[in-house]
């Protein structure tokens, strides 16, 4: 499988690279700032691709390997089925990453110089100066994570902004609530308009090209790269779980390394979803809920994918243990859709814009743990030769 090597080689450590680059680039524009903040804020794009996409990548390259052996030499017509699969992939991702490519815009599409001159409105506003039609934006974001840090999550600060209008109006929307978007307690209504111009100031910032950041710039490159990242790692694992049995038939002594790398690469992909619901929370204090109920986030698609995954490759550790993961798997599904503000509000003080320095240390302990359980795999024991004699 040399060839197959080879290949997925190359792109995945392209991929890799990319990964570091984008978060490596904003640390490096946002260093005489609160970098720091900006990334925990935007965990879902700056601390999860260089940490647990990296250990996704090197969890599936052995099932990428075999994957594309698998289709180059054993399925009829493979080799146009594998490119016509690759060339609609790609598609796809540029067509999801310019659909993404939208309002809201995120902070750090804006030149730290534009944020640092960026007084709010009135210029100068809040605290013996008077209520603000809309905060400075960096003082918006310092504000949110100092809060997110006192408190488990923000979900009670983002009202919905567009109620049912054949319905009468909740009396949370009509009692005053710390609004950040103007540094103020305000109702819903009256904090829906300052979280619209802060929306648009930040809009108006990333649209002039002198005041976008060089993060905003490259972001063109960046996101179709970790769109088709995460759209290859979900074709790669459902095909494999379809194609189980040529498996078996072809790469019988690779099963548990493969079944290895397939879960910890699940369990590597899962943090996505979580850390962007978590920057969905943010992205609701600070521009506006515009609506009701479950936010569908593309990210949502990995549980329901990481659940199948745990259907079709647990078969190794036995029928109890098998059993025991992917009952965990069904009620953690259970307990996210039930529990969805709550596990929001945990994701933002956890793995988003509240996360302490020793927790992020921490989640980067845990993707060097997987790394060392992909690598360093546990042997069979081989029983003792009885004695002679």
């Amino acid at each position: 499988m040399t060839g197959a090597r080879i290949f997925v080689a190359v792109c995945f450590v392209f991929l890799a690279a990319s990964f570091v680059a984008s978060t490596g680039i904003l640390i490096n524009e946002f260093q005489s700032m609160d970098w720091l903040s900006m990334v925990v804020a935007h965990s879902h794009l700056f601390f999860f691709f260089p940490v647990f996409g990296l250990l996704a990548l090197a969890a599936f390259y052995l099932p990428s390997v075999v994957f594309t052996h698998l289709y180059w030499n054993h399925l009829p017509y493979g080799k146009y089925r594998f490119l016509a699969g690759l060339l609609a992939v790609a598609a796809i991702s540029y067509g999801v990453a310019q659909w993404l490519d939208a309002k809201p815009r995120a902070i750090w599409e804006a030149s730290p110089r534009a944020l640092a001159v960026d007084k709010g409105d009135p210029q100068g506003c809040g605290g013996a100066r008077g209520a603000c039609r809309r905060a400075p934006i960096l003082d918006t974001l310092a504000n949110l994570r100092e809060a997110a840090q006192q408190r488990v999550g923000l979900s009670k600060f983002a009202r919905n902004c567009r109620p049912d209008p054949m319905l009468e109006v909740p009396d949370e929307m009509l009692k005053e609530r710390y609004c950040f978007a103007a540094k103020a307690r305000l109702t819903a209504a009256a904090c829906c308009e300052a979280q619209t111009r802060f929306s648009d100031a930040v809009a108006r910032l990333q649209a002039d090209p002198a005041q976008r950041s060089l993060s905003g710039t490259l972001d063109a490159i960046f996101l179709p790269l970790k769109t088709f990242f995460v759209l290859i790692v979900i074709a790669i694992g459902l095909l494999l779980a379809m194609w189980r049995d040529k498996l078996d038939q072809h790469y019988l002594p690779l099963i548990p390394a493969i079944e290895r790398g397939v879960i910890i690469g699940a369990f590597a992909m899962l943090f996505w979803p979580i850390m962007d619901y978590g920057y969905q929370q943010t992205a609701n204090v600070l521009f506006g809920r515009w609506g009701g109920g479950l936010q569908f986030r593309l990210s949502l698609v990995i549980a329901p994918w990481a659940l199948l995954l745990l259907f079709y490759f647990l078969r190794r550790l036995g029928k109890q243990l098998e059993m025991v993961g992917q009952i965990s798997g069904v009620l953690g599904g259970a307990i996210a859709v039930l529990r969805y503000e709550q596990v929001n509000d945990w994701s933002v003080r956890i793995l988003g814009t509240g996360s302490e320095k020793w927790i992020t240390a921490s989640l980067i302990g845990v993707a060097v743990l997987g790394f060392i359980v992909l690598l360093w795999p546990r042997r069979p024991k081989v029983p003792a030769a009885a004695p002679a004699g």
